[in-house]
């Protein structure tokens, strides 16, 4: 990977004003004009600056018919934000700061532009301050990002999806059009990721938003000039600014490479693996209770599982959903409809949690548990002596026979939380938390009692915003737990969030021909290391809310599907045959030992389009490789396509030499690999020239037990 080696050069010109940044071949122009800060170049360092977009072009056509044409608008009739420059100055060697005011309003907005120093990527942050004495500002709407794109685009690219079937990969062709990507669930949503690519004559460019809440990204391509803007969704927004106070905008990342999209893919992952909490500590091997049992969770049950967990090498033991119950027992309460009040079942763990975590650690395996701290089911008393604690969507308490969801903007609800996650963790001593939000938030909203100086918060700007002080709180608190997020998979899977936690569930799609092209899609916006998935669907079997029994792939197939992120287990595996628990048990040994290094602090190389959700494609090939470029592991997957495929193995130190790993052998390129039947797999360890093969295989203890109960 290359590296800048010096701080990017900036040039200032009064006159207009501007700014030009440049750095590692890549250039930033910055324009105060006609009361709106414009980027107008974001992409390869020319000589001289971009010609005119055509004969006549005038850069007003494009910025007046974007969606906020001057960044931020005040009121419900959109009134238009001038802005005058106050001051700039360099923050620091990397971050050029430009403060502008608004020549009508007591509005202050600070922009901060940040290359990183380690992969180049940019990262834009807007704060806007009142900076007046008397009176308030109602913020309706307010941009991240807006610039133009010089050139003609070929095709623009975004992951788009649904409940177990998130963030497919999708490919548009450019022309005169506009693109527009949301989310109005109150989350980052299930239908598109808040991420976007254009690929050009002169590179690819990514941009990402940094953000949980409802968001917006638009695109508009015309001849010559494409417009990227976006941040905080409009719809239904509205954020009071008193005096002094500040409002944050998402932040958003933002990548040009003049290769193609792996190229700048792998940066963004590296930018984003260095903010991970503990981005040097593994992520265990998990087993998850939920697809063994469901919620139908008791202490025989899990006792029962303990023991064969830890033989297949599993690091942590979760429990999953349905340990609690409510303060007042109904006896037609389910998981979803008891949450919220967080007591131990004891009609089902009658010695409490803390026999089955302590079971657990004898066992030689941390224990982890499942929450969902911002539910509360219609069951729990808190739903009813707590109103004021809860979101009213649309103006509009929940129901009593309604699930409700806490604020976090609330300070007493924001209390509770903290004190129901801390006694929780606490007393089982749980070393993983995994945190669930199964609703939708919608535009969110405030208890009419509450004072009007909380509620002229946006409700979802509160929300978050207590949110990520949550998450923070917890991992402080307990420093070696690990924290996964969840939204009934990857309903609220984004940057932001992800800054602050470990993993995030990819999705709850249990079979693995559907989630091997999940992790193609969603591991474009995040890093192998964040996205956990789990192997589930053994045997085959009926899932609710999936259709049908899938049956192809055998166990080391779909095991090696869920290798391709962080990884654990979810399947009745007391019911398995011992030569399957001798496969998984092969097959955790290696990821633990060889696999995991990779995917935490390796390349990344998708060799194949990304396979489609019914499984009926041709291969599905990934290669993680070592930074210094010494060794790699080969994920190759056999669908529909003929019996062999040789691949290319980009990043390797040298030509392959060694090579563990059935159906496979050495070409003059990198790999070729021979599989008879359509649905089987090979999983590949390869070395460079120049490694031993002593010292290649020295960490895996017997390399031919291993590989070799690796059926490929």
């Amino acid at each position: 990977m290359n590296h800048t080696t010096a701080p990017p050069s900036l040039r200032h010109n009064p006159a207009e004003p501007s700014w030009m940044l440049a750095w590692r071949g890549t250039r930033l122009d910055i324009h105060l004009r006609d009361g709106a800060l414009l980027v107008d170049h974001f992409g390869p360092d020319r000589a001289e600056p971009p010609p005119p977009l055509w004969p006549g072009w005038r850069d007003s056509g494009m910025r007046l018919s974007a969606r906020v044409p001057a960044m931020v608008q005040i009121g419900h009739r959109a009134a238009r934000v001038a802005w005058q420059l106050h001051r700039w100055h360099v923050q620091d060697p990397w971050t050029l700061a430009i403060e502008l005011r608004s020549a009508d309003f007591s509005l202050a907005c600070e922009v901060r532009f940040t290359v990183d120093a380690a992969t180049g990527l940019l990262l834009r942050a807007t704060t806007l301050r009142h900076c007046g004495e008397t009176g308030d500002i109602p913020i309706t709407g307010a941009l991240s990002v807006w610039q133009t794109l010089r050139g003609p685009m070929h095709a623009a690219h975004t992951l788009t999806g649904a409940w177990g079937a998130e963030a497919q990969a999708m490919v548009h062709p450019c022309g005169p059009a506009v693109l527009e990507l949301d989310s109005r669930a109150g989350k980052t949503g299930f239908e598109f990721q808040p991420w976007l690519a254009l690929e050009g004559e002169d590179g690819t460019h990514v941009f990402e938003l940094l953000w949980s809440g409802n968001w917006a990204l638009e695109v508009r391509q015309r001849p010559g000039a494409t417009v990227i803007s976006g941040g905080l969704n409009d719809w239904g927004f509205a954020h009071t600014l008193p005096p002094g106070g500040a409002l944050d905008l998402p932040e958003v990342l933002l990548g040009f490479d003049p290769g193609d999209l792996d190229g700048v893919t792998r940066r963004m992952h590296d930018w984003r693996r260095a903010r991970r909490p503990d981005r040097d500590r593994p992520v265990p091997v998990q087993f998850n209770t939920w697809y063994a049992c469901d919620e139908d969770v008791d202490e025989a049950r899990l006792l029962a599982l303990i023991p064969p967990a830890a033989l297949l090498g599993c690091e942590v033991f979760v429990l999953d959903a349905g340990w609690y119950t409510t303060r007042d027992w109904n006896p037609l309460s389910n998981w979803h409809s008891r949450a919220g009040d967080w007591l131990t079942d004891t009609t089902r763990f009658p010695r409490g949690l803390a026999f089955v975590a302590d079971a657990c650690r004898a066992a030689g395996m941390a224990f982890g548990i499942w929450c969902e701290p911002e539910a509360v089911g219609a069951c729990a008393r808190l739903h009813r002596e707590h109103p004021e604690w809860l979101h009213h969507i649309d103006g509009r308490a929940p129901g009593g026979d309604e699930r409700g969801i806490l604020h976090l903007g609330v300070p007493a609800a924001w209390v509770h939380a903290h004190t129901v996650l801390i006694d929780l963790v606490r007393a089982t001593g749980a070393r993983w938390l995994k945190w669930d939000f199964n609703t939708d938030l919608a535009a969110g909203g405030w208890a009419p009692e509450l004072p009007a100086r909380l509620t002229a918060q946006d409700p979802l700007v509160a929300h978050y915003r207590g949110l990520y002080r949550l998450q923070d709180a917890l991992r402080d608190a307990f420093p070696e737990l690990v924290l996964e997020m969840c939204a009934s998979g990857g309903g609220r899977m984004d940057g932001a969030i992800l800054a602050h936690a470990h993993v995030n569930w990819i999705s709850d799609q249990p079979q693995a021909l559907a989630k091997l092209a999940i992790h193609f899609g969603i591991q474009r916006a995040h890093p192998a290391v964040v996205c956990n998935d789990w192997l589930v669907d053994w045997p085959a079997r009926a899932h609710s809310g999936v259709a049908g029994i899938d049956r192809r792939g055998d166990l080391a197939f779909r095991l090696r599907v869920a290798m391709l992120g962080s990884f654990g287990i979810s399947a009745p595996i007391g019911r398995w045959s011992e030569a399957d628990r001798a496969t998984a048990q092969a097959h955790v040994a290696l990821y633990r030992s060889r696999i995991r290094p990779l995917i935490q602090h390796g390349d990344q190389h998708l060799l194949t389009p990304p396979p489609p959700l019914d499984g009926q494609g041709d291969w599905a090939a990934v290669w993680y490789v070592a930074k210094d470029g010494s060794h790699g592991a080969l994920f190759a997957f056999r669908l529909q396509g003929t019996a062999s495929r040789a691949f290319a193995l980009p990043g390797l130190a040298g030509p392959a030499r060694h090579l563990l790993g059935e159906n496979a052998s050495l070409t003059g390129t990198g790999v070729g690999i021979v599989l008879d039947a359509p649905y089987s797999s090979a999983l590949v360890l390869v070395s460079a020239q120049g490694v031993s093969e002593s010292s290649f295989s020295d960490d895996l203890g017997n390399p031919d037990s291993a590989i070799a109960g690796l059926p490929a």
